[in-house]
């Protein structure tokens, strides 16, 4: 029965530290969701919005560029705040990494391995 309880005890411990963390996506890497469009290049899935503050309401203007980004702070209502990284194709790589680009819907990107967020 203490075996038991020990396991018990060991695998809600483990439950909860693994929900903490998939609440919180700060420092994750980024990048639009994207499909295979003519001639074989990606293009987004869907137009994505960004927005001046975190709800529906602000100022819009739509995402063109592709490129992974970080998440610099996350708000309810599934929205995130973008931030741009480093170019390492420019001589000064860190030159325009961590502006912040807008809100964004977390649902309109895929998560990106640390390693490939450049």
């Amino acid at each position: 029965m203490k075996k038991i309880t020990t396991v018990m005890a060991i695998a809600i411990g483990f439950a909860c530290s693994a929900t903490a963390f998939a609440a919180n996506h700060v420092g994750q890497c980024v990048f639009p969701k994207t499909k295979v469009g003519a001639g074989g290049r990606f293009v987004m899935k869907s137009p994505i919005n960004l927005a001046d503050a975190p709800n529906t309401s602000s100022g819009k203007r739509v995402l063109t560029s592709m490129e992974a980004f970080t998440i610099k702070a996350q708000a309810p209502g599934g929205f995130v705040q973008l931030a741009t990284v480093p170019d390492y194709d420019k001589p000064n790589p860190n030159q325009n990494a961590g502006r912040v680009v807008g809100w964004a819907k977390l649902s309109d990107f895929d998560f990106q391995d640390q390693r490939n967020c450049n």
